[in-house]
């Protein structure tokens, strides 16, 4: 009698670890690692935009020369932006956060398209003229309005689920890494 006493409590805490599998993935974890994923994007995002790496990419257009030096750096952030968008597209996602997932997949898409167009700069020759360039430059400008659009949008989102589910999101700017 007394291993019955003792093995119902190990075979409820089986069964209630088997019923969380079932459920899926709580609203905290999923956010948790959403805004890891979004954090981390934002930080290279930033580098690009407006941190030390936008700074060498424009001196070396004001130059027109050298922008293939940039290609192997401007490779690896857009292959690192890729492997974060796989990640995100592996995670489990509550039922209820099919529509977050959907906006943070489509800006880490836009994201990926961004840094497409910026790698697209690479390619102009040295002394490049104001009409080889002008293209470039506007797709670069339109795939940021765009993903900063798609930002706004999933703050937005991101904000209404943590109130929903009643997670307090800790808000700090991503810093830009080296």
């Amino acid at each position: 009698m007394k291993k019955i006493k003792f093995l119902t409590p190990l075979l409820l805490l089986a069964l209630l670890a088997g019923c969380s599998q079932l459920m899926g993935p709580s609203a905290s974890d999923y956010m948790e690692r959403n805004l890891s994923v979004w954090n981390s994007l934002i930080a290279k995002f930033n580098q690009w935009s407006d941190g030390s790496k936008a700074e060498q990419l424009n001196a070396k257009l004001e130059e027109r020369k050298g922008l293939v030096e940039m290609k192997p750096v401007l490779d690896t952030a857009r292959a690192e932006t890729v492997t974060l968008r796989e990640s995100m597209q592996q995670q489990p996602v509550p039922e209820d956060a099919q529509e977050l997932h959907a906006k943070t997949m489509a800006s880490l898409d836009s994201a990926v398209e961004w840094f497409d167009a910026m790698l697209k700069l690479t390619a102009l020759p040295d002394d490049f003229s104001n009409e080889q360039a002008q293209p470039l430059l506007d797709a670069v400008d339109s795939a940021a309005g765009k993903f900063d659009t798609l930002t706004d949008e999933l703050d937005v989102m991101q904000e209404a689920y943590a109130k929903k589910h009643r997670i307090t999101l800790q808000m700090q700017a991503p810093s830009e890494e080296e």
